[in-house]
């Protein structure tokens, strides 16, 4: 049941705070597998980096020009869970421990970094591949774990 009810927040704020064509998170949602072009999508929308009706390469080529994206990648080639990681710690200017920092946020400490602060389980597997629903409640992990924007209205 709390799996189901984070999974709902995690759509509200994809669909609502981050401003993103419902079209494209559905196709993530109904994903089984997430791939490079729809997590760099997520990431550069959220950034501002590009419009939210722009392509899944067009987000590839804005994050490797923004210098989060080490090589430009194929948009529907499935992303593993460490790359993943690299993807939204990048977008989250995450400032991670000492290796993290010292590495510049390599997806391995990356994906540690991650393990350290609870949002990923100790025995997750970095080469694990998502589905779409799954990447989308990791991303509303970071952002809860990450943004300095207050999620919810104190005055309420």
């Amino acid at each position: 049941m709390k799996k189901l009810i984070g999974i709902f927040i995690g759509l509200l704020l994809a669909a609502n705070v981050f401003c993103q064509s419902n079209e494209k998170i559905s196709v993530i949602l109904n994903s089984s597998e997430i791939t490079y072009g729809q997590a760099c999508y997520l990431s550069a929308v959220y950034q501002n980096l590009i419009d939210d009706t722009a392509t899944e390469e067009q987000a590839i080529s804005a994050l490797y020009n923004d210098g989060q994206l080490p090589d430009v990648f194929y948009e529907n080639d499935a992303i593993p869970l460490v790359n993943l990681s690299f993807i939204f710690t990048k977008m989250m200017n995450v400032r991670g421990g000492m290796m993290y920092r010292i590495t510049k946020g390599s997806p391995r400490y990356a994906f540690k970094q991650l393990k350290a602060d609870g949002i990923l389980k100790n025995n997750d597997d970095p080469s694990r591949i998502m589905t779409g629903t799954e990447a989308l409640s990791l991303f509303t992990s970071c952002y809860m774990k990450y943004s300095e924007e207050p999620v919810f209205n104190e005055e309420m």
